[in-house]
Parts: structure tokens; sequence; C-alpha cells
């Protein structure tokens, strides 16, 4: 690895001379920094001050994204249509994962204030604010979030989860099931799930029992409590809402002998490869809608930078849609009237 040292000799210069070259502060002759600039070439040697300056100026076309769990495919196919949009604006996307780990988060905005990107989007952890969120936006930097409004002053994107479980249970409910069990996490700063099904057993005037909504910790075997929860409510018809949870619940089914749909209905979050392969009923979301929606509202934020025009946060709402395949069963359906 060459040293200053190197190109000092190379270019017939003194060490301090080379210094001057790479310093902003200092002026030298045109053919002196010439010689140094061939010499550096030459032996392939990069000034750590001009290294540095190069990544500041590259992360300003820079956007940098947040989010949980690098083995969710959720938030990769999400990540993947937003980087596509940004691509077209000539903008690169930086994906840091925390894996759910609140000094993570923190560490990795911290380090995107660092390279001084030009934007943000990140999935709050909990409903705790954060310092360094604000410090972000104080600095000038874009900010979105995603999923949840815990900074009311920031844009946002979310899904509309209480439609999507809305529509799955009632989509069983008019299929003739009321023993639908969920399989959820249960996050506080995202409480839609359970009004969404409340709201579907409402209209069918039909009773809840609060032991089919099954919470889930992630603590322990998940596949094991999932298969205590299903021989002791017996349900027919499960909602399952991330992959996680839904590749668990097929297996557990598959260990209880239970087969999709001639024994128990079921339907999951998201549309995945595998679900379209196995027939699976999904509740979907349409992510490229999502990709040109947050690269919309990011671009323009970065437009505005700097022009002292202040615009009102704003919200953006992506409904779900069912996909209909072949794995709920029909029964004699219950009237609404």
């Amino acid at each position: 690895m060459s040293r200053v040292r190197d190109v000092a000799q190379v270019a017939g210069v003194s060490v301090a001379t080379v210094y001057k070259v790479f310093n902003e502060d200092y002026t030298t002759s045109e053919d002196v920094r010439n010689r140094v600039i061939a010499a550096a070439k030459t032996l392939s040697y990069t000034h750590k001050a001009s290294s540095e300056k190069t990544q500041k100026t590259a992360a300003k076309n820079t956007v940098g994204i947040v989010v949980g769990s690098i083995l969710n495919p959720f938030f990769n196919r999400m990540i993947e249509a937003i980087s596509k949009e940004f691509e077209r604006y000539h903008y690169r996307v930086l994906i840091l994962y925390c894996n759910d780990d609140v000094h993570q988060f923190n560490s990795n905005l911290e380090l995107l204030m660092q390279l001084n990107v030009k934007a943000v989007i990140f999935e709050p952890m909990t409903d705790t604010r954060y310092d360094i969120v604000y410090r972000l936006k104080e600095n000038g930097i874009v900010m979105l979030q995603l999923f949840s409004s815990v900074y009311p002053e920031l844009d946002t994107l979310q899904f509309d989860d209480e439609l999507g479980t809305y529509t799955a249970v009632k989509h069983f409910l008019k299929s003739g099931h009321s023993r639908i069990a969920m399989f959820y996490k249960y996050w506080a700063i995202r409480p839609e799930r359970e009004p969404g099904y409340l709201r579907a057993f409402q209209e069918f005037n039909i009773d809840v029992n609060p032991e089919f909504l099954c919470k889930l910790s992630f603590e322990g075997s998940i596949k094991n409590i999932i298969k205590e929860r299903i021989e002791k409510l017996k349900p027919t018809a499960i909602l399952a809402v991330n992959e996680p949870i839904s590749i668990n619940v097929v297996q557990a089914l598959g260990e209880l002998n239970l087969k999709i749909p001639e024994d128990i209905s079921l339907i999951i979050y998201d549309d995945l490869s595998w679900a379209t392969a196995y027939n699976i009923s999904t509740i979907a979301h349409a992510f490229d809608s999502v990709g040109s929606q947050v690269c919309q509202v990011i671009m323009r934020r970065i437009k505005l930078a700097g022009t002292g025009q202040e615009i009102e946060p704003i919200r953006l709402v992506i409904d779900p849609e069912l996909i209909s395949r072949g794995s709920v069963s029909f029964h004699t359906p219950i009237s609404t009237e």
C-alpha cells in the first residue's frame, strides 16, 4: 500500500507539500499540483481527506433506509420498489438493518447523519421519540417514517392494516366461518389489526371470543405455541399476519395432519411467491405504488429544502387487497340480516 512519502518521492516534493495539495486550505503552484496528482495516480494512492470528501459528496445523492429485520421479505420487497424509483432520479439507496434493536437503530441513524445523506426513511422501533431523529431533521435531512406516526411532525407511509384484517376476516365470515384464529405479533405503535377483526364480527352480529386473538411474543418456539392454540381452540380458519408466522402456521398444520382447505382455511399476509405456488389466499400490497409515492414525497421535500417554504406533514395510506385463491373452504354463509 502506497504512503504519502512514496508520493512525495515520485513527485520530487516534500511530504508537507503533498499534504498541502490535498488540503483545500492551502494553495500550490499548478506544476507542483499536477506532479503530485500524477504521482498519486501512478501509485494508486488515495489521500484520507480526499476520500472523505468523495464520500460526503456521494452521500448528497444518497437516501438511507433503516428497517427492523433483514429476514423479512416484506421489507425487502418494499425496499426493492423504493430503490428502483430513486434510481430514476440518479439517487442511491443505503440500507441499514437494526434487527429490532433500539441501540442499533440509534447507531444507524447516527451513521446516516455523519454521512450527510439527503433523506432517511425509517421504521420507528417503539413509541419513544428519540433525539437522533430530531437532530437529523434539524440538520436538513428529509425524514419519512414507515408504518406508524410516532413522530407527528414527519411524513408517514402506512399500510391500512385495519382494512386488511377486516377484509380477510369478512371473507372468512361470508364463507361460513366464525371460529377464526388470528396469529399476529402485537405492536403498541401499530394496533390496527385487532379493530379490523372486531369490526368484521360486529357487522355479522357475532360475539368475539378473545382467545382467538392469538398474540405471539416470539419468545420460544412459535410453531409449538401455534400448535397448542390450534389444538385448544379448534379454529376452522386462520389469519396469519406476516411471513414468519405464516410459515410456522403451515408447518404446524402439517404436523397436526390438517389439510388446507379441507380441514382448515387459511389467509396470510403478504402475497409471497410460495403462497402462489401453494394456492393460498393472501392480503397483498401494491409495492410499485409504495415505491413511486415514497419517492415523490422525498423528492418534493428535497426540492423545497433551503427555500424556506413549509408544507404540512404528508400521510400516505396504502390500501391492501384480498387475492382469493383456493385456501378458503365454503360453508353455509352467515346471514348479516
